[in-house]
């Protein structure tokens, strides 16, 4: 629930359109997964970040349309070579750090640059004067920090996907409420996909 009406917010704020190119950087995680199938549904083309070969499938079946894998040291030729010479329209920083603050790089001049996640310790420390020179939109945290009309909105537009088959959540681990603590050593060691999920008795 939660990560579905974020992710409406998100999208509403960047605004993809048909055709753009949306860079999601984190894309195997819980919201990287959900914000892949919903900016696919916009038309926009979908190029996903993710690491490794286990979450790069995953992205890939669910509908990414170019998948880079941030496990070597050329994950930015890589997505330079799917970008294009223009970059991209909008990135969607999941990660944050300099993980974050490289991507940044690779958008395109007048782009959303939309940063909602900091695993990497913080958020990309991305230079606003640069961003203003460059005429790129920047959006942080507080950008989806929806008032209660908006929340439910975003949350019934979210279950109104899931429910018409078009929004498939990723479930990576499910751990009982008494071994909660198992389920945060597997969110700290990011080997997990999608969502881990605690179970109540």
């Amino acid at each position: 629930m939660h990560d579905g009406t974020t992710a409406q917010a998100l999208l509403e704020n960047t605004a993809p359109a048909a055709g753009e190119s949306v860079l999601i950087l984190g894309a195997s995680g819980g919201m990287g997964t959900v914000l892949i199938q919903l900016t696919g549904a916009t038309g926009a083309r979908v190029v996903a970040v993710a690491r490794g070969e286990r979450k790069t499938a995953l992205v890939r079946e669910l509908g990414a349309d170019e998948v880079v894998d941030a496990a070597g040291p050329d994950w930015t030729e890589q997505a330079r070579k799917v970008l294009g010479p223009a970059g991209a329209d909008v990135v969607l920083d999941g990660v944050g750090g300099t993980f974050g603050l490289t991507a940044f790089a690779l958008l395109a001049d007048g782009g959303r640059f939309s940063a909602h996640g900091a695993p990497a310790g913080g958020f990309a420390p991305v230079d606003r004067d640069e961003a203003a020179r460059r005429g790129v939109t920047l959006l942080g945290i507080s950008e989806v920090q929806p008032a209660d009309a908006d929340y439910v909105r975003h949350a019934a537009a979210a279950f109104a996907e899931a429910a018409a088959g078009r929004l498939h959540p990723v479930i990576g681990a499910a751990h009982p409420l008494e071994r909660a603590a198992e389920a945060h050593a597997a969110i700290e060691g990011r080997a997990l996909v999608g969502k881990v999920v605690l179970l109540g008795g």
